[in-house]
């Protein structure tokens, strides 16, 4: 009897061994063919977000020099950008439509083009501007003498087109900046914008320089957003746009777009078979600020047909002597 029992208890062993085995076999089978559709998806997954992170790269304007200035007509306030890192963040007031010719102020790509401790306005009854810092013909920072302005900075427009701010502040930004610090103005999140190029691996020789406007440069700059805007931006001007140091972006700017416009994918090649491609050095984030992360594609290496070929079509005319000579005793807007 115990004979018996000790073979079928044997027998039964037998049996759970085998039937484990073929189990922990058709698992190792399943898991092998699940981490293998695992892979396929992420691939697939990370291919279709490298085309829709395409689509939200931006067209940036590297800046050379150790800083720019950032108008946020939205948030009503204005950044001084470092180089190092540091920046000075004031409460602003800008411009909104009046019955007495108040406009809202312009937003674009501009340099500070002139600086006066004093300007008068002689449109808008010879108020007089204080620490006066102008980028945009007519338009920018200064203070007031009154204090009734001050309860609208960094809460709504109120100006007839500048960018006030307080006495303390605007005296403080007087100090810092210097003609020719680039300037960015927008609302919302824009399409194009400023950030500091690599000094060390930055190639001037493959990138395009950005010069005063000329009715071709200004062209050339539009032409870009609207590559931009419909996919080609990357297939047809693979190459950056910088600003030297210290150069006057007069007259007028550069329009910056919107990134609400960036709803068609760049056109690129994608292959799901070998390994996804590289994203660009910077672009839009959906988890962080948008403006701060956005940025153009690495310079590439020098390309005849990319560079030259834009700069050839385009002469820069020289300014009329004297231009803008006026706009520090008799800027208009305030």
């Amino acid at each position: 009897m115990n004979t018996v029992i000790h073979f079928s208890a044997a027998l039964l062993a037998v049996g759970l061994f085998f039937v484990s085995s073929r189990l922990s076999i058709h698992a190792g089978s399943e898991q092998s063919s699940s981490a293998h559709d695992s892979a396929k998806k992420r691939l697939l997954l990370r291919g279709i977000a490298n085309h829709l992170d395409f689509a939200r790269i931006c067209d940036t304007v590297y800046v050379l020099g150790e800083r720019f200035i950032e108008v946020n007509l939205a948030t009503q306030h204005a950044t001084l950008h470092y180089r190092n890192g540091d920046s000075l963040r004031i409460p602003i007031s800008t411009g909104h439509i009046t019955n007495d010719g108040g406009i809202i102020t312009p937003s674009g790509i501009f340099s500070v083009q002139s600086k006066s401790p004093e300007a008068i306005s002689r449109q808008f009854g010879n108020t007089k501007m204080l620490s006066w810092v102008g980028f945009n013909y007519n338009v920018g920072f200064h203070g007031l003498e009154k204090d009734s302005y001050y309860r609208y900075l960094g809460q709504r427009p109120s100006s007839h087109g500048c960018v006030r701010t307080g006495r303390e502040d605007v005296a403080e930004l007087y100090k810092r900046v210097s003609e020719g610090d680039p300037v960015i103005v927008f609302d919302g999140d824009p399409a194009r914008i400023l950030t500091f190029a690599d000094t060390l691996t930055f190639d001037t020789t493959s990138a395009y320089k950005l010069t005063s406007r000329t009715k071709a440069i200004g062209k050339f700059m539009d032409e870009r957003l609207t590559l931009l805007y419909n996919g080609e931006r990357i297939a047809r001007q693979n190459f950056s746009v910088y600003i030297p140091l210290a150069k006057q972006l007069r007259p007028g700017g550069f329009a910056v777009g919107s990134r609400d416009s960036l709803t068609t994918p760049q056109a690129r090649a994608i292959s799901l078979i070998q390994s996804p491609l590289p994203m660009p050095l910077d672009f839009f984030q959906s988890s962080t600020i948008a403006y701060r992360n956005a940025a153009d594609i690495r310079p590439q290496p020098k390309r005849s047909i990319d560079s030259t070929v834009v700069q050839d079509s385009i002469v820069t005319a020289p300014l009329k002597k004297g231009f803008g000579k006026n706009i520090r005793v008799r800027a208009k807007r305030h």
